[in-house]
Protein backbone atom coordinates (compact mmCIF):
# COMPACT_ATOMS: atom_id res chain seq x y z
CA UNK A 1 0.00 0.00 0.00
CA UNK A 2 1.23 3.48 -0.73
CA UNK A 3 1.89 5.89 2.10
CA UNK A 4 -1.21 7.27 3.80
CA UNK A 5 -0.81 11.04 3.61
CA UNK A 6 -0.46 13.31 6.59
CA UNK A 7 -3.64 15.13 5.52
CA UNK A 8 -5.58 11.87 5.42
CA UNK A 9 -4.34 10.94 8.91
CA UNK A 10 -5.33 14.35 10.28
CA UNK A 11 -8.76 14.42 8.62
CA UNK A 12 -9.55 10.91 9.84
CA UNK A 13 -8.48 11.68 13.43
CA UNK A 14 -10.63 14.82 13.46
CA UNK A 15 -13.61 12.96 11.96
CA UNK A 16 -13.44 10.24 14.60
CA UNK A 17 -13.07 12.73 17.45
CA UNK A 18 -16.48 14.10 16.45
CA UNK A 19 -18.27 10.72 16.58
CA UNK A 20 -21.05 10.38 19.11
CA UNK A 21 -20.71 7.53 21.61
CA UNK A 22 -23.43 5.62 19.72
CA UNK A 23 -21.75 6.05 16.34
CA UNK A 24 -18.38 5.04 17.76
CA UNK A 25 -19.97 1.87 19.15
CA UNK A 26 -21.62 1.07 15.79
CA UNK A 27 -18.39 1.69 13.89
CA UNK A 28 -16.37 -0.49 16.28
CA UNK A 29 -18.93 -3.28 15.94
CA UNK A 30 -18.65 -2.99 12.16
CA UNK A 31 -14.87 -3.11 12.41
CA UNK A 32 -15.11 -6.29 14.51
CA UNK A 33 -17.05 -7.89 11.65
CA UNK A 34 -14.55 -6.74 9.01
CA UNK A 35 -11.34 -7.37 10.98
CA UNK A 36 -12.20 -9.95 13.66
CA UNK A 37 -8.60 -11.16 14.02
CA UNK A 38 -7.19 -7.67 14.60
CA UNK A 39 -9.96 -6.78 17.05
CA UNK A 40 -9.43 -10.04 18.93
CA UNK A 41 -5.68 -9.36 19.03
CA UNK A 42 -6.18 -5.88 20.50
CA UNK A 43 -8.84 -6.95 22.99
CA UNK A 44 -6.76 -9.91 24.14
CA UNK A 45 -3.52 -7.96 24.46
CA UNK A 46 -5.06 -4.95 26.24
CA UNK A 47 -7.37 -6.74 28.68
CA UNK A 48 -4.83 -6.69 31.53
CA UNK A 49 -4.22 -2.94 31.26
CA UNK A 50 -6.10 -0.44 33.41
CA UNK A 51 -9.62 -0.02 32.07
CA UNK A 52 -9.00 3.60 31.00
CA UNK A 53 -5.76 2.68 29.21
CA UNK A 54 -7.46 -0.25 27.49
CA UNK A 55 -10.33 1.97 26.32
CA UNK A 56 -7.87 4.56 25.02
CA UNK A 57 -5.88 1.84 23.24
CA UNK A 58 -9.03 0.58 21.51
CA UNK A 59 -9.88 4.15 20.48
CA UNK A 60 -6.43 4.60 18.91
CA UNK A 61 -6.72 1.16 17.32
CA UNK A 62 -10.00 2.20 15.73
CA UNK A 63 -8.30 5.36 14.44
CA UNK A 64 -5.55 3.30 12.79
CA UNK A 65 -8.03 1.00 11.09
CA UNK A 66 -10.15 3.93 9.93
CA UNK A 67 -7.08 5.65 8.47
CA UNK A 68 -6.41 2.57 6.38
CA UNK A 69 -10.08 2.25 5.37
CA UNK A 70 -10.25 5.88 4.27
CA UNK A 71 -6.98 5.71 2.33
CA UNK A 72 -7.69 2.34 0.73
CA UNK A 73 -11.13 3.50 -0.50
CA UNK A 74 -12.51 -0.03 -0.69
CA UNK A 75 -13.18 -2.81 1.79
CA UNK A 76 -9.99 -3.99 3.44
CA UNK A 77 -8.98 -7.61 3.12
CA UNK A 78 -9.24 -9.42 6.44
CA UNK A 79 -5.89 -9.63 8.22
CA UNK A 80 -4.93 -13.20 9.03
CA UNK A 81 -3.77 -14.40 12.42
CA UNK A 82 -0.52 -15.53 10.77
CA UNK A 83 0.17 -12.01 9.51
CA UNK A 84 -0.55 -10.53 12.94
CA UNK A 85 1.71 -13.06 14.66
CA UNK A 86 4.57 -12.53 12.18
CA UNK A 87 4.37 -8.75 12.56
CA UNK A 88 4.17 -9.00 16.35
CA UNK A 89 7.22 -11.27 16.55
CA UNK A 90 9.22 -9.04 14.21
CA UNK A 91 8.29 -5.89 16.14
CA UNK A 92 9.03 -7.51 19.49
CA UNK A 93 12.53 -8.39 18.23
CA UNK A 94 13.01 -4.85 16.95
CA UNK A 95 12.00 -3.33 20.28
CA UNK A 96 14.27 -5.73 22.17
CA UNK A 97 17.17 -4.59 19.99
CA UNK A 98 16.45 -0.94 20.86
CA UNK A 99 16.27 -1.59 24.62
CA UNK A 100 19.23 0.60 25.61
CA UNK A 101 18.63 3.39 23.11
CA UNK A 102 17.72 6.89 24.35
CA UNK A 103 13.92 7.44 24.50
CA UNK A 104 13.85 10.61 22.38
CA UNK A 105 15.90 8.91 19.68
CA UNK A 106 13.50 5.99 19.69
CA UNK A 107 10.55 8.39 19.48
CA UNK A 108 12.08 10.11 16.46
CA UNK A 109 12.99 6.98 14.52
CA UNK A 110 9.74 5.30 15.46
CA UNK A 111 7.67 8.05 13.92
CA UNK A 112 9.68 8.28 10.73
CA UNK A 113 11.77 5.26 9.90
CA UNK A 114 10.26 2.15 11.47
CA UNK A 115 7.20 1.90 9.28
CA UNK A 116 6.00 2.01 5.71
CA UNK A 117 3.28 4.33 7.08
CA UNK A 118 5.25 7.18 8.68
CA UNK A 119 2.31 9.57 9.13
CA UNK A 120 0.17 6.98 10.86
CA UNK A 121 3.09 6.13 13.13
CA UNK A 122 3.79 9.82 13.74
CA UNK A 123 0.17 10.27 14.87
CA UNK A 124 0.52 7.29 17.22
CA UNK A 125 3.88 8.28 18.65
CA UNK A 126 2.68 11.81 19.29
CA UNK A 127 -0.49 10.47 20.88
CA UNK A 128 1.41 8.00 23.07
CA UNK A 129 4.15 10.34 24.24
CA UNK A 130 1.94 13.36 24.75
CA UNK A 131 -1.15 11.64 26.12
CA UNK A 132 -2.70 13.15 29.17
CA UNK A 133 -6.45 12.89 29.38
CA UNK A 134 -7.31 15.96 31.42
CA UNK A 135 -10.88 14.86 32.03
CA UNK A 136 -9.97 11.46 33.43
CA UNK A 137 -6.55 12.41 34.76
CA UNK A 138 -5.03 9.61 32.69
CA UNK A 139 -1.31 9.57 32.06
CA UNK A 140 0.36 6.59 30.42
CA UNK A 141 3.24 4.91 32.21
CA UNK A 142 6.48 4.17 30.34
CA UNK A 143 5.56 0.49 30.36
CA UNK A 144 2.10 1.21 28.94
CA UNK A 145 3.59 3.46 26.26
CA UNK A 146 6.15 0.88 25.12
CA UNK A 147 3.65 -1.95 25.17
CA UNK A 148 1.01 0.01 23.25
CA UNK A 149 3.61 1.08 20.70
CA UNK A 150 4.39 -2.60 20.08
CA UNK A 151 0.70 -3.40 19.63
CA UNK A 152 0.00 -0.43 17.36
CA UNK A 153 3.05 -1.03 15.19
CA UNK A 154 1.86 -4.62 14.82
CA UNK A 155 -1.58 -3.41 13.71
CA UNK A 156 -0.13 -0.87 11.25
CA UNK A 157 2.29 -3.41 9.78
CA UNK A 158 -0.41 -6.08 9.56
CA UNK A 159 -2.81 -3.78 7.74
CA UNK A 160 -0.06 -2.46 5.49
CA UNK A 161 1.16 -5.96 4.60
CA UNK A 162 -2.39 -7.11 3.85
CA UNK A 163 -3.05 -4.19 1.51
CA UNK A 164 0.48 -4.03 0.10
CA UNK A 165 -0.31 -5.60 -3.24
CA UNK A 166 -2.88 -2.94 -4.19
CA UNK A 167 -2.13 0.66 -5.22
CA UNK A 168 -4.61 3.49 -4.71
Amino acid sequence: MEIITEDSVTVTAIEISEFSHERAHREMTSLANIQPNLVAFMVEFTQDLDQEVSALALFWFFNICRMFQQAYRRPLKQVSNDTIFECYESNESLIDSLEHTHDRFIERIASIQLSDQPYVMQYLVESLFEQVDEKAGLELTEDDTGYLFLLFKTVVDSLNNTTDEVKF
